[in-house]
């Protein structure tokens, strides 16, 4: 009977532990990319075989060597799932991936780098739980969007040129908020690697009640390793100082840095 009470408590946990992990909700990660443009954004020209914002093979932030498309493709944990033609004539390309360990998908999509105020209009959009988009993906529904559990802006900071009232109502307010959005709303993450963008994007972030996950506060190149860190460390459930670290490192190792470049994020908004 002992032998019989010991087994049972040994196992209990595992079986425990199986069950949480068979109730998890799916996660939906939407990445939102302004393709590199020299003619049609405020930025110091690169070379022009990547700053092509029409041309997302081989722009800089998605179908170069570090760019999203191209980096995550290496990663042997996001499996490719569909590569859409969008509804939006605005978005050259629209991959959806799926984790191979983790109920978890990942909506990125390749703005016309023309077109890159309304890129950050929908980032601002989905930050603010709007617009909700949804997917089927054998035969489940995967909602992004304003449903996403973790919305990403890559790409030049156009708010050093533009104010963020330019696209938010003065009505999207957290006090206008019902209880069950802000607790929703505090449940969901937002990041944003763009240059300054802690300064520039912390005004209309901060208003809508979603939690800020990376920001930055230099000039920066927003390139798809210091992506992946961050949502690697987000997925393991790690501490915002832990994820910012990893965050920093991986931006040292590729720019080539003697340390973590750990002024360059914060996990905060601004004050």
């Amino acid at each position: 009977m002992m032998n019989r009470t010991i087994n049972y408590l040994f196992f209990m946990p595992i079986i425990l532990l199986f069950s949480f992990s068979c109730l998890a909700e799916t996660k939906v990660i939407h990445v939102l990319v302004a393709l590199c443009d020299n003619k049609y954004q405020a930025i110091a020209p690169v070379p022009k075989a990547i700053g092509n914002g029409q041309d997302p093979k081989s722009n800089l932030y998605w179908g170069a060597a570090y760019g999203f498309r191209t980096y995550f493709s290496k990663q042997k944990e996001w499996q490719v799932l569909q590569i859409n033609n969008s509804s939006n004539s605005k978005i050259l390309e629209e991959i959806i991936y799926k984790h191979q360990n983790q109920d978890v998908y990942l909506v990125a999509q390749a703005y016309n780098g023309k077109y890159i105020d309304d890129t950050v209009d929908d980032f601002l959009d989905y930050s603010a739980g709007k617009k909700q988009h949804s997917f089927i993906l054998d035969g489940k529904q995967i909602n992004a969007g304003g449903q996403a559990d973790l919305v990403i802006y890559i790409g030049h900071d156009s708010l050093m040129e533009w104010s963020w009232k330019k696209y938010l109502p003065d009505s999207w307010r957290w006090e206008t908020l019902s209880k069950q959005q802000q607790e929703k709303q505090k449940s969901r993450f937002a990041a944003v690697f763009a240059c300054k963008s802690q300064k520039y994007f912390s005004p209309a972030l901060s208003r809508l009640g979603i939690t800020p996950l990376i920001l930055t506060t230099h000039r920066m190149a927003p390139e798809a390793y210091s992506i992946y860190a961050m949502i690697d460390g987000w997925l393991q459930g790690e501490s915002k100082a832990s994820i910012r670290l990893k965050v920093a490192s991986a931006y040292s190792k590729y720019q080539k840095l003697s340390k973590p470049a750990l002024q360059m994020f914060v996990t905060e908004y601004s004050q």
